[in-house]
């Protein structure tokens, strides 16, 4: 991992959470893609390099590894154009059921397409550890309100108007 160059594409909380995962487990770079301005100040605010996809495109075959924790259909591309050859294309985001990506360049540049849903009780004890220990950061990007609020907390986040990755209601 030391080496590797990564690319998160998406973050929210599972794009936020993998981007810090992998900056604590050591990856040479680590760069976040977010449409949402509001996201990339809080990314930034975490220490991460996040930058806006639209205005500057990821370059083409750069990164060993890249995560889409969106899933549409041009996140799904996005993604594999990024990833180096021999590199690994992790899937998670469920956003687009269906759609289209280069199978054959996929193929000619040998990356690994995976699919990541689920997780093990030892990859949530190593989550509990981070966050305990404060591999993540501050966690700063979490938003705690009130339960009555948590129809307005979606909208927010559906409208672009919050910067968390994660909203608590509290009861």
């Amino acid at each position: 991992m030391a080496e590797s160059r990564a690319l998160v594409i998406g973050g929210g909380s599972v794009g936020l959470l993998g981007a810090l995962i992998l900056k604590a487990w050591g990856a040479a770079e680590v760069r976040l893609a977010e449409t949402n301005a509001l996201r990339r100040e809080t990314a930034a605010a975490a220490g991460l390099d996040a930058f806006d996809p639209i205005a500057e495109p990821p370059v083409s075959g750069s990164f060993d590894l890249v995560l889409d924790a969106v899933g549409m259909v041009a996140t799904r591309r996005a993604a594999t154009q990024a990833a180096a050859p021999g590199g690994v294309v992790a899937h998670v985001g469920l956003q687009e059921p269906a759609g289209d990506f280069d199978a054959r360049s996929v193929t000619l540049s040998e990356i690994t397409f995976v699919g990541v849903y689920t997780y093990t009780e030892t990859d949530l004890r190593a989550s509990l550890a981070a966050l305990q220990d404060g591999r993540l950061g501050s966690l700063t990007w979490i938003d705690q309100r009130p339960l009555a609020e948590g129809g307005r907390a979606f909208e927010d986040l559906d409208a672009g108007r919050s910067s968390a990755a994660k909203v608590i209601l509290r009861p």
